[in-house]
């Protein structure tokens, strides 16, 4: 079996902020990086999403092209991810040359099976600037839950989608006048005739429960035929036969995950569509909840009739607030995640989300306190400390090196069976993506063994030439290894440090590599505790 692990797509309009690796891209490393671990056959695939009217705006401002414009998002996303450890086989862009050829075959494919029709529509035009409004154009009142200074698309708080005509009291971006409306033939993607198969793919998948039982109350008022044009000038891709008409951003950003996985199978010489066209193999998107709606209705009915496999999961989480405040440059409660990275270790920021972060859609608030807690005790205190008191023991008093075991007391025993049985109890969260959950028990088998190591006191057992000190030493080496393996996916830099220290390659639910005769590297301290300083200065700012 075949797993595509893709994350959504950044866009290129600015920096990646905190709430970015909380939602969506460090769950999606930690699983690709799993499944790796496991020997599993994983493709992990992003791209920059470059193309829209946002990315228009900007540019102008900056009097760039919109092409020289995305190039430095795409740097700078690229270096980020990087940085943070997200470790993509292949992270493109949309503005490839793949994506504008599969995006125009998914387009003909659809308008073959009768999916594409077009219509005469209204829509909004700017007399002073002379131009017609996308809907990044146009701002307004929500018309579904009323919310205040809106875009055109898409409604940021109750995530409708509408048309920029349908806002109440709009305004154009450009010069703040009230556009008046314009008549215009766009084509139209007939998502109501698929409101059976997508109820039907909602209820037999193995989709998030919560989203699900969300969209289908969207599925039962009745699903609206979705506009995937946009007249220019406009940045995107052209639609076929067109000169002046261009894809909604929408319909050709999700291709980008495809051509993100064309790019890279051809490169390697391997089939893309062994990924995309197999229902055998595994299709995991990782999103935030505001993109939602499209992932899980817009995208498989388009997946579904342009002859691809759909997604069989849709790992889906919620927004991330800071101090218990949305996040948001305009209230200077803001943070990049490249400056965060300028102070703290990438592991840091990976363990404290996924710790903070459940298996759904709800909201996570950064609460510095706590990140400083959750990294203190459970990463450094619980994990780094157990580590190097066992194996620099080992180092100082037992000669470095792994010896013959001795005799099995029960508790031996006991911690034995715990060993072996941890990772099939991690496995089987993780597999689900409970991320959260495994990671809790992967610190509570760390207090577990903490335990055994400080009642079992190897330093009595060899002051006293006792033959059990052999097994002690043997088992708490063993578990610092299994430790190890199953914090790797979360925190790759630290364990890859350690494994150096225990002399051992990491394998999923493996640990033969502590054996009689395995010499131990010199142990090194690798985490630093945050300071009370640093978390006063942060707190009062």
């Amino acid at each position: 079996m075949k797993y595509l692990v893709t994350a959504a797509l950044p866009y290129a309009n600015g920096e990646l902020h905190l709430g970015h690796p909380r939602s969506t891209y460090v769950p999606a490393d930690v699983y690709s990086r799993y499944l790796k671990l496991k020997g599993e056959d994983c493709l992990f695939v992003c791209a920059t999403d470059e193309h829209g009217t946002p990315i228009e705006i900007n540019a102008e401002k900056q009097r760039l092209s919109p092409e020289e414009f995305v190039k430095q998002f795409r740097s700078s996303h690229k270096r980020d991810f990087k940085r943070l450890g997200v470790e993509f086989d292949e992270f493109y862009y949309t503005e490839s040359p793949e994506n504008h050829a599969l995006a125009g075959e998914f387009f003909l494919k659809l308008k073959e099976k009768g999916l594409i029709y077009e219509k005469k529509i209204e829509q909004l035009f700017d007399e002073k600037a002379n131009r017609v409004l996308p809907d990044r154009y146009v701002r307004g009142e929500c018309p579904n839950c009323h919310a205040q200074d809106q875009y055109g698309d898409a409604c940021e708080k109750c995530s409708s989608i509408y048309s920029p005509k349908d806002l109440i009291k709009p305004y154009s971006v450009i010069t703040k006048t009230t556009p008046v409306k314009h008549e215009s033939v766009h084509y139209f993607f007939a998502l109501s005739k698929c409101s059976d198969f997508l109820t039907n793919y909602l209820e037999t998948s193995t989709l998030q429960s919560d989203v699900v039982n969300y969209l289908k109350n969207w599925i039962s008022k009745g699903l609206e035929d979705w506009d995937i044009t946009r007249d220019g000038p406009y940045f995107g891709i052209k639609i076929p036969g067109e000169e002046e008409k261009y894809f909604y951003v929408w319909f050709d950003a999700p291709i980008g995950y495809v051509s993100s996985t064309k790019h890279y199978c051809d490169a390697k010489g391997i089939r893309w569509e062994d990924y995309w066209k197999n229902d055998k193999n595994q299709l995991i998107h990782f999103i935030g909840k505001d993109i939602q709606y499209f992932h899980y209705l817009f995208w498989p009915a388009m997946l579904e009739n342009a002859g691809f496999a759909k997604p069989n999961r849709i790992p889906t989480r919620g927004y991330l607030n800071l101090e218990n405040e949305k996040m948001g440059k305009s209230r200077g409660n803001y943070i990049l995640l490249s400056q965060f990275l300028n102070e703290f270790p990438a592991d840091y920021l990976r363990y404290y989300l996924t710790a903070i972060t459940p298996n759904n859609t709800s909201d996570g608030n950064f609460l510095w306190k706590e990140f400083q807690a959750k990294v203190n005790s459970e990463l450094i205190d619980n994990y780094g400390n157990y580590c190097y008191r066992v194996l620099s023991f080992i180092y100082n008093k037992a000669g470095a090196s792994i010896t013959e075991v001795g005799d099995y007391s029960p508790e031996d025993e006991a911690f034995k069976k715990r060993i072996d049985e941890i990772a099939g109890e991690v496995e089987k969260d993780l597999n689900e993506i409970e991320l959260k959950r495994a990671l809790e028990k992967i610190i509570s088998f760390s207090s577990e063994a903490n335990k055994y190591f400080n009642d079992s006191a190897p330093w009595v057992l060899m002051k006293n030439k006792d033959k059990r000190l052999k097994t002690v030493l043997f088992l708490s080496a063993k578990a610092a290894l299994a430790l190890t393996t199953l914090l790797n996916p979360f925190v790759p830099f630290t364990t890859k440090k350690i494994a150096l220290q225990l002399n051992c390659e990491l394998k999923w639910n493996d640990y033969s590599g502590v054996k009689a005769g395995l010499q131990l590297n010199q142990p090194e301290i690798v985490l630093q505790k945050i300071e009370d300083e640093v978390i006063k200065a942060k707190t009062s700012q």
